[in-house]
């Protein structure tokens, strides 16, 4: 599923504003374990990790690489990496921060090898393989727009909002992932939002 195919998306309009994307609940480790220690015993399990992360990971690298084609190789990638290295996950923070790690060191090594790319090919093909089992499915989501304006931004805000509004994860793991201090998280956030989200609708006011 993974070393062979592609990630796999459904064309559906999407349009998840800012704040929807805040509201939604963070990982836990708790969520996890029961899965995490049944793909342990058997790998075929670990199908229950994609399908439960799939959807974050890739709208995160999405916006982060501003390719579809890239974005669904390097979510294939991240979760092939994560499957042949479940062993080193030692479950003190969520399976999806963990994942992250490894999905930040893949965008990292694509910049290392070619600029990024500014536009996305296209953002109709955003949707989760599982028909969205937190409702993603059903919405719209600006992604060409958002994408486009985290380009103009610090590498550092640009980070910490692909994190926090794509990829779900909250303030501490945010923190633990960049090596920055919680405060100084939530002050990229803020400024970062505040610009991002005055452009994207100046009538809306951004909140971390």
């Amino acid at each position: 599923m993974l070393a062979n195919q592609p990630v796999q998306v459904q064309a559906a309009p999407l349009w998840l504003t800012i704040s929807a994307l805040l509201a939604e609940a963070p990982a836990t480790i708790e969520d996890d374990r029961a899965l995490v220690q049944a793909a342990r015993a058997d790998l075929r399990a670990f199908n229950g990790l994609y399908e439960r992360h799939v959807t974050r990971v890739y709208r995160y690298l999405l916006v982060r690489v501003g390719n579809v084609a890239d974005a669904e190789d390097l979510t294939s990638q991240t979760f092939l990496v994560a499957m042949e290295n479940l062993d080193k996950y030692r479950g003190e923070r969520p399976f999806l921060a963990w994942l992250f790690g490894i999905a930040r060191h893949k965008v990292a090594d694509k910049y290392r090898r070619q600029k990024p790319e500014l536009m996305l090919e296209t953002a109709a093909d955003l949707a989760d393989p599982q028909e969205a089992p937190d409702d993603l499915v059903s919405q719209k989501l600006q992604i060409e727009a958002v994408a486009q304006k985290l380009q103009t931004l610090s590498p550092d805000r640009a980070e910490a909002i692909s994190l926090r509004l794509f990829g779900g994860l909250d303030i501490p793991e945010i923190a633990r992932l960049m090596r920055k201090q919680e405060p100084a998280v939530r002050m990229l956030l803020h400024r970062g939002l505040q610009d991002l989200q005055t452009r994207l609708n100046p009538n809306q006011e951004a909140t971390v």
